[in-house]
């Protein structure tokens, strides 16, 4: 009955969207997100079960959960985020007018519905449809701004996304098709349960071709080219729900089609076409970070190496497993932080070009700093929780794999701390090489502002300094 709650009320906030004045529409997602939040923590903390949350959501695994309390948790600071940013008076959002913010939150709940239905629907096509849906319903807040480069990029995001989802379809039909069975209960653990009787060469085929489909959703190389147009033409709260939860969703769909394989006969032929993928997005998006000019589309492919962290993590048994749940959630925390300070910047400056935005720390000090403080968390520096599961998952590697590929994994991510350590000097600390396009005197923040991104740094730091204690103390993390 709960699950059912939590989806209504987005669509109840969908249809009082439309119907509200302007003063009242912004602020219709956070009450919606807000009270999903609320829902969800009060029965999920009565004492019913051993396990938070499992009395929303009873049927649901480890990883289901974590994918829905990202959802939930980031929906809202996105939602918050967007009240304050949406309206503000820049060339770059023109969301001034009515019909623009009616239809910008009422996509923005749509997007959410879908990302949040993902996570809590058992049935194999059903979760196919949500993935899908995601894409649908987010493409037009990706061409919001109503640009020629917001137009192409929507373009190619639809279409990628598109005959991803077709490959995850086939898949899918395939996976099905390889025990009839099945076709009696479409459910993620009924699948599992037979598992053992699916012909092994076709699971295999089923494998790769999800790996494909929703591994194009997940921004995994060699599929990521969308992700970076997406992420930097959409607006930045769209831009963060886009890295911190979409790309979890499409995660999740291909780590339930690696648990049916591992249940079976193929788990071993799966775990290492995950870890090829991850490898490959680790090194190909780690090299191209030290080539970006763009704000958003840096963080774009810092967005693509950490899925490809997570495909690693959970091709390595319990112990990676672990660290890729952490890795989940610590880059939707920071991420999702550092996509808010990007559209500050871009109010601020004028730009998302890194070369015109330097000096920020003497020309908005707060916001210099607070970015200071969000590169160095994505760069995976301690005391901050990246740092904790990229070590679990490095970890996982010399125990699980090969101590050269750990190594290798740590190369990658050495490069990436110095190539986010230098942007954030040269934006913080540099000298404008370029004539300002503002010099931010006009620049005007709100609560809506400093609430998601300080909350966000402060969930960060307590991920890296409190959380590793409470999980040797708790039970929650069940692999």
């Amino acid at each position: 009955m709960w699950t059912y709650i939590l989806l209504c009320i987005p669509l109840v906030g969908i249809l009082v969207t439309w119907l509200s004045s302007a003063s009242i529409r912004r602020w219709v997602p956070v009450v919606t997100t807000g009270l999903n939040l609320v829902v969800a923590a009060f029965d999920g903390f009565l004492p019913k079960s051993s396990v938070p949350f499992r009395g929303v959501f009873p049927h649901l695994d480890t990883l289901s959960l974590v994918v829905t309390g990202i959802t939930l948790v980031v929906g809202f600071t996105a939602a918050l985020y967007s009240a304050g940013y949406v309206p503000r008076d820049h060339p770059s959002v023109p969301g001034t007018q009515p019909a623009s913010e009616r239809r910008y939150f009422s996509l923005f709940l749509a997007f959410y519905l879908t990302m949040l239905a993902a996570p809590l629907v058992e049935n194999v096509v059903l979760t196919w449809v949500m993935v899908d849906a995601t894409a649908l319903a987010s493409v037009f807040l990706v061409d919001f701004h109503h640009t020629r480069k917001t137009a192409e990029a929507s373009w190619k995001y639809i279409i990628i996304m598109e005959v991803g989802g077709l490959a995850a379809l086939f898949g899918t039909v395939v996976l099905l098709l390889g025990e009839p069975a099945a076709l009696h209960d479409l459910t993620w653990t009924g699948l599992t349960h037979v598992a053992s009787t699916i012909s092994p060469k076709l699971s295999s085929i089923a494998f790769v071709l999800v790996l494909v489909g929703y591994g194009t959703k997940a921004g995994l190389v060699p599929f990521n080219s969308w992700l970076p147009d997406a992420h930097s033409q959409a607006p930045s709260p769209v831009s963060a729900m886009l890295s911190a939860i979409k790309l979890n969703t499409a995660m999740y769909a291909i780590v339930r089609v690696l648990h049916i394989l591992q249940a079976g006969h193929e788990g071993a032929f799966a775990n290492h076409a995950l870890a090829v993928f991850g490898f490959l997005t680790v090194i190909v998006s780690t090299l191209m970070t030290t080539v970006q000019r763009d704000v958003k589309r840096l963080l774009a492919y810092s967005s693509s190496e950490n899925l490809g962290l997570i495909a690693v993590g959970f091709s390595l048994g319990p112990i990676g497993a672990l660290g890729a749940y952490l890795q989940m959630v610590n880059h939707s925390v920071v991420k999702s932080m550092l996509f808010y300070q990007s559209g500050e910047l871009l109010l601020a400056s004028g730009t998302t070009e890194m070369a015109q935005m330097r000096g920020m720390i003497r020309r908005i000090p707060w916001l210099g700093v607070t970015l200071l403080f969000g590169m160095l968390a994505i760069a995976g520096a301690p005391p901050f929780g990246l740092f904790i599961s990229e070590f679990t998952i490095i970890f996982a590697l010399v125990h699980e794999a090969s101590p050269w590929l750990a190594a290798l994994i740590t190369l990658m991510l050495v490069i990436l701390f110095a190539n986010f350590l230098t942007y954030a000097m040269r934006i913080s600390l540099g000298t404008p090489s370029h004539p300002l396009a503002t010099d931010g005197s006009n620049y005007r923040p709100r609560w809506t502002t400093w609430v998601p991104m300080f909350s966000h740094t402060g969930v960060s730091l307590a991920l890296g300094t409190v959380l590793p204690y409470l999980l040797v103390l708790s039970r929650f993390v069940r692999i």
